[in-house]
Order: structure tokens, then sequence, then C-alpha cells
């Protein structure tokens, strides 16, 4: 064998092989797995091929050459390379056009291979007859199978009567096609012979492409459906119509589960969350907003491009292109529809906080400057004093101003605790309520200082009364809102339960103090019990705004409780002390 002669069979071998590893290196039959892919090849190379040169070797001389190759051996062949896909349509993993199309391009591509080797051994190899072989034969093979996968994976959409006649129109428009490709290259020869004979195999591959767009297209129909989007209509009037919630989203995973195998739903559902929060941040930059708020919205943005980059090698091109073209990232109405149905599907992973704050249209009426403003108010809130300032940004656009009068009562004791407040302007108190509605009064506060901050984190009842004492303006913070941004934000959960623990500690630790402070006083030994040098920012309180015994838990409207325990309990070391020196004075007199 010379090298024209090798590299012949190298082209005539090689390039067919090179199209079914690109099928594998990209993932383009979906989650096919590659030994079904080969299992095809195998079938066409070996099985089809061997059964279908016995067959027409065996009949050869009873009905010609001539019509052999025009008639007879179209049918056999399609009818053989045809039994591979009889068999997979029956498995799941062959699930539409598109994985027909792919079945049958490997069982016409493995069929063509054999038959290249075959013709080129019993004829003269050379350069240009490999490639001729390669750009019509092959292609043939291959379109005409995988025109019958093509039929047989519409099955899957089909009602029953069309699932009998999808494969007849199948097996019959391949044979069709195998049956003009061999009568053009018997009829004619020379250039125009090779000029159809290499129309004809290219064209079938155009033909194919455009029969797996259709497919696509069918299935984004299919899935608009399943969505509950009207097909034909403009996105606000579906919108108008209907709003997608999380049954649909399951549904809609559920059934993408079925196309691609259960273990590519994860991947999916977080492709879909991070192109659901792409688009959401991308309508916050459309919001006038701050260089700083800015820049961490371009970052989140960067890192979702990156996330989507892993998903997309995790799930391969195939099914990053089927959801691509089914889900196109321009088409506003299907993705305003999704990011509210995985939203509810999904709340601890979509910024929600983000969605209700642009439908609110809020945002677009608060200052850039006002929103740097608020953010470093909320920074001396002590849960937000760990959490960045471009967070608190964010989340001061859910900020809204109160006014109230002198007198006038901002909530009750045992309102739902569903706000927290920051004082701009004025003054309040907070008393607590006996069971005769008598004021109790416990704690002023003034211009500067947060309250009800412990609101947010529990939603227990307000357990005391809070009034304005002058005219009040204040920013009042909904638990709502504060839920909502938190749930998608794990940064900032984060540094909330950091503080919360570290109070803990410190309550912790102040009253095991107490405890060793009571012991002390127990033994009257009142050098040894101080609390103030153990226990830090420990603080005496006046009288006149000590809790009143019968208040219904006053303490847990003040974040310095633990300080003011200690310096409760200074004050009674005190008192005792006091006490037990004017006994001792009393009898030294006597």
């Amino acid at each position: 064998m010379n090298t024209n002669e090798l590299i012949a069979y190298i082209i005539a071998i090689g390039i067919p092989v090179l199209a079914i590893y690109m099928i594998d290196a990209f993932d383009l039959f979906g989650t096919g797995k590659i030994s079904t892919v080969l299992m095809c090849i195998g079938w066409g190379a070996v099985g089809a091929f061997g059964a279908a040169y016995y067959i027409n070797t065996s009949i050869v001389g009873d009905v010609g050459l001539d019509y052999l190759v025009r008639f007879a051996a179209p049918v056999i062949e399609e009818i053989l390379k045809s039994l591979i896909l009889i068999y997979l349509i029956q498995r799941p993993t062959f699930r539409y056009v598109v994985d027909g199309a792919t079945y049958g391009f490997g069982a016409g591509i493995g069929f063509a291979v054999a038959e290249n080797i075959n013709y080129l051994s019993a004829t003269e190899a050379s350069l240009s007859l490999a490639i001729s072989r390669v750009l019509s034969a092959s292609l043939m093979h291959a379109t005409a199978s995988a025109m019958v996968g093509i039929s047989l994976g519409r099955i899957r959409r089909s009602h029953d009567r069309e699932k009998f006649t999808w494969p007849i129109v199948g097996i019959i428009t391949a044979i069709a096609i195998h049956v003009v490709f061999n009568n053009a290259v018997r009829s004619l020869s020379g250039s125009l012979m090779l000029l159809v004979a290499v129309g004809i195999g290219l064209g079938g591959g155009f033909l194919i492409a455009n029969l797996i767009g259709q497919g696509l297209a069918q299935e984004k129909k299919r899935f608009a459906e399943t969505l509950g989007l009207s097909v034909g209509v403009t996105a606000a009037e579906t919108k108008a119509v209907q709003k997608l919630g999380s049954q649909q989203i399951e549904q809609l995973l559920s059934e993408l589960g079925k196309f691609f195998g259960e273990e590519k739903v994860k991947p999916i559902r977080r492709l879909f969350v991070a192109q659901a929060n792409i688009g959401i941040l991308k309508n916050n930059l459309r919001n006038p907003t701050s260089d700083r708020l800015r820049e961490a919205w371009e970052a989140d943005i960067a890192k979702l491009r990156e996330e989507i980059d892993e998903i997309r090698n995790e799930l391969g091109v195939y099914i990053m292109s089927f959801i691509r073209n089914v889900f196109p990232p321009e088409d506003t109405g299907i993705w305003d529809q999704l990011t509210d149905g995985i939203g509810e599907y999904d709340p601890e992973h979509v910024h929600r906080f983000d969605v209700f704050m642009n439908l609110s249209q809020r945002t677009k009426t608060i200052d850039p400057q006002e929103l740097e403003r608020r953010a470093e108010s909320l920074k001396k809130v002590s849960i937000f004093s760990s959490v960045p300032l471009s967070e608190l940004e964010n989340l001061s656009r859910a900020l809204v101003p109160r006014r109230y009068v002198d007198g006038q009562v901002l909530f009750d004791q045992g309102d739902e605790g569903d706000a927290m407040y920051l004082i701009e302007k004025g003054n309040l108190s907070i008393y607590a309520i006996d069971s005769e509605r008598r004021e109790k009064y416990i704690r002023s506060f003034e211009a500067g200082m947060p309250f009800g901050e412990l609101a947010l984190m529990d939603g227990q009842p307000r357990s005391a009364r809070a009034r304005a004492t002058s005219n009040l303006q204040v920013l009042m913070l909904p638990r709502q809102q504060f839920n909502m941004f938190i749930q998608s934000r794990p940064p900032v959960i984060l540094e909330v339960l950091r503080f919360l623990a570290e109070k803990v500690r410190f309550t912790t630790r102040t009253l095991e103090e107490s405890a060793n402070w009571a012991s002390q006083i127990q033994k009257g030994e009142f050098d040894k019990a101080n609390l103030l040098e153990q226990v830090p920012a420990a603080k005496v309180v006046p009288p006149s705004e000590l809790p009143d015994e019968n208040a219904a838990d006053p303490m847990a409207m003040d974040e310095d409780a633990p300080a003011t325990i200690s310096g409760m309990f200074l004050r009674v070391q005190q008192a005792l002390e006091k006490r037990d020196a004017e006994r001792a004075a009393e009898e030294k007199k006597d």
C-alpha cells in the first residue's frame, strides 16, 4: 500500500469517525451514553453491513447488479440499519427527535465506514475517491438513517394513530433518499455525477439540521404550554393573564429530568436560578444607584456567569444548546415567568427582594446619596455592624420613611413584631403596660438610635408600647422585606448569626459571673464581688429607668440587656454593702 492509498483509507475512515468523536467530546448526544452511540456505530459497521453484504451477494445473480444497486440494496440496507433504532426506541435514553437523529447518524456512519473500506479495497484507492465518498455516500447513509431516527423520535410526542405512521414514513423516506442517490450515481458520470452525489449528501446534512431545528421549536412550544405561556401573544399579554407558580416549575424540571436524566435536574435548576438572578441584577442596574452598589451588583453578575460556565461544563454542549434554544436568555417573556416561578420554588437562592423592589418602583425615587446615608445608619445597628456597606445600601432600598406627632403610638404591647425603626429626628419612649392598662416607663430613644431590631429576628409580639415624645421621623425596615433580603444572601445571614452568637456568649458569661457574684455576696465578701471588672460594658441603671417587676419582658427591647443586668446586680451589691456597713457601725456604738 502506497502513501496515497494510506491517506485515502485514513480520509474514508477517519473523517466519519472524527464526526462521532466530536459528538462524544462535546456531548452533542445529550445524556445518551457514548456506549449507546458506539453500539449504533458497531451495528452499522458490522451487523447491518455484514448482513447486507451477505444478502446482496446472495441475490445479485437472481436480480442483476443494476437492479440490485438501484432498488433492492437501498431497501435491504435501510431496513437493516434501522433495526438498532427500533430496539433503542424502547429504551428511556431515546427521548425525542434529536436523540433519533444522533443514533441514526451513528448507525449510518458505521455502515458508511465499512462500505468505504470495502469499496476502496475493491478498486484503486485514491484521495479524490475517498473524499468524494465521505462527502456523498457517507453523508447519504448518515442522512437516511437519521431520518428513520427522527421519525421514531416523533413517536414520543405522538398520539396512538401517529405512533404507527411515523416509523413507516421514516423508513420510506430513508429508502427514497438512498434510491435517488444510487440511481444518480448509476445514471450519471464524470463531474456531473460527482456534483449530484455530493449535493445529495450535503443536502441531506442540511435537511437533518433543519429537522432538528424544527424538533427544538416543537419542544420549545411544548415547554411553553407546560409553563402556561400562550404561544403567539406578547409577553405583556401573557403576564397579564397568568402568573407562573412553583408547581409549573416543578413540572418543568420533571419534564427536563425525563429528557436528560434525573441527575441533570439539579444543575439545570442551578442554571435557571443563576440566569434568573442575572436578569434581576441587570434590572437593578437600570435604577439610579451609587458607584459602590453598582460595582457590587456587577461583581455578583460576574460570579453568576462564572457559575453558569461551570454548569455548562457539567451539563455538556448539547443540553446547554437545547436549553438556550427552548429558553433563550433574551426572551424576556419566558424569563419573567421563569423568574417568578423559580422564586417561589427556590426562594433561598433567587433574589426575590430585588424583584419586589423593582416591582414596587420605590427605588427609582430614592437618590443614590440618600441610600448611602441610610446604609451608614444601618451600619451603626449592632446586628448589621459586620455586614458590608454595599449589602446594607441594597437593603436600605426597603426602608420606609414614617412621621409621627407628639404622643402618637408607633406600636402597642402585644402587637406583631413586624419591623425595626431608625430614629431620624425626635424622641420616643418605651412603656410596659400592666394588667390595668397603666403605663410603666422603661427607657427613651433619641435621634440616631435604632429600636425594635430584635423583631427582625423572631417576629414575636411587642413586649412594650412605643410612643413618640416629640414630633418624630423614623425609617422603618419591614420584617417581611428583611427576610426576603437575607434568604438569598448567605454572607449576610452569617454576619447576623455571628453577632447573635457573640451576644449569646456575652449573656452566658454575664450569667456565670452573676452566679459567682451571688456566691460571694452570700458570704459577705463584697470586695471579691465586682462585676464591673469582670463583665465589659456593664452599667449602672438609674432607679427611674429600672424596669417594673410587672413589665412584660421589657429587656427584650434593650440590646444592652446583659450589661444592664450587670449594672443592676452592682446596685444591689452596693446597697447590701452599705447596709452591712451601717449595721457594723451601730454594733460598734453599742
